[in-house]
């Protein structure tokens, strides 16, 4: 008996991004994502993590090659159609737009509601459990160009969340958060994956991507050197020639100069 084989819910086929007169920011990548899969890119920094994710959730179009959603190439998609089937959290939340808290998460919603149609119900309660699952409820009339970067962050976490898209994307999502909230986060992806949601992340922590990913994807100078379970991934030679380190997954990770 032949299995049948899950259908990507997202993949990348050669997608590549030139900068004129800059090398392949990223080069010639294919990659696929099945439903509830949990995936953690990643690289050192300039490695192209950041125009990789903008790729899949289609804010840049491939130079060549293409991204597909739900076998579709995403570029056929408007991008309200894109925003109900993918969360993106940048890894800039910097706003000095004058909104407060509960309408920037509520924004999440938009997508969903369509022209000149009101939220529901159903929407603020959306927006609610958004804001009471990453700690932001207590915050919700504070304007977001008065919040630290970690409430910032954790405002735009709540948004994805609201969405209800079945994949988030984030990128770099604990670089402002203090080990408490990172904590926090790491127990929410889980919870989400645990859910059926695809989640993909570009992770700068290695220890964060081993503890909490089963899949890592790794990217040195725009190309995929390495794709499997996170633990090989990253005690691989690939690994240690990115990061310029020794890296010993024997007892618990650790790091040393080469």
């Amino acid at each position: 008996m032949i299995q049948k084989v899950a259908a990507p819910q997202l993949a990348a086929f050669d997608a590549t991004f030139n900068v004129a007169g800059v090398r392949a920011i990223v080069d010639r990548v294919s990659l696929q994502f099945t439903a509830g899969a949990c995936t953690a890119i990643i690289g050192p920094n300039g490695s192209g993590k950041t125009t990789l994710l903008r790729m899949l959730t289609g804010v840049r179009r491939p130079s060549s090659g293409r991204v597909e959603l739900e076998g579709k190439n995403i570029q056929q998609y408007s991008r309200p159609e894109i925003a109900c089937r993918i969360a993106y959290m940048p890894q800039n939340t910097w706003s000095d737009f004058d909104i407060n808290v509960a309408d920037a998460v509520a924004m999440g919603r938009f997508p969903h509601l369509g022209a000149w149609r009101s939220m529901t119900a159903a929407d603020r309660d959306a927006v609610h459990a958004a804001m009471e699952q990453t700690g932001v409820a207590g915050l919700a009339r504070r304007s977001i160009p008065t919040l630290s970067a970690g409430e910032r962050q954790r405002v735009f976490l709540a948004r994805s969340l609201a969405q209800g898209s079945p994949i988030l994307i984030f990128d770099e999502p604990t670089s402002a958060l203090d080990i408490g909230h990172q904590i926090e986060l790491m127990d929410i992806i889980q919870k989400l994956r645990s859910e059926g949601k695809t989640i993909l992340a570009a992770i700068h922590d290695l220890r964060l991507a081993w503890e909490h990913f089963p899949r890592a994807i790794l990217l040195n100078s725009g190309r995929v050197t390495a794709d499997g379970e996170t633990h090989e991934v990253i005690g691989g030679e690939a690994a240690r020639a990115a990061f310029g380190v020794r890296i010993d997954t024997s007892k618990e990770l650790r790091f040393e100069r080469r």
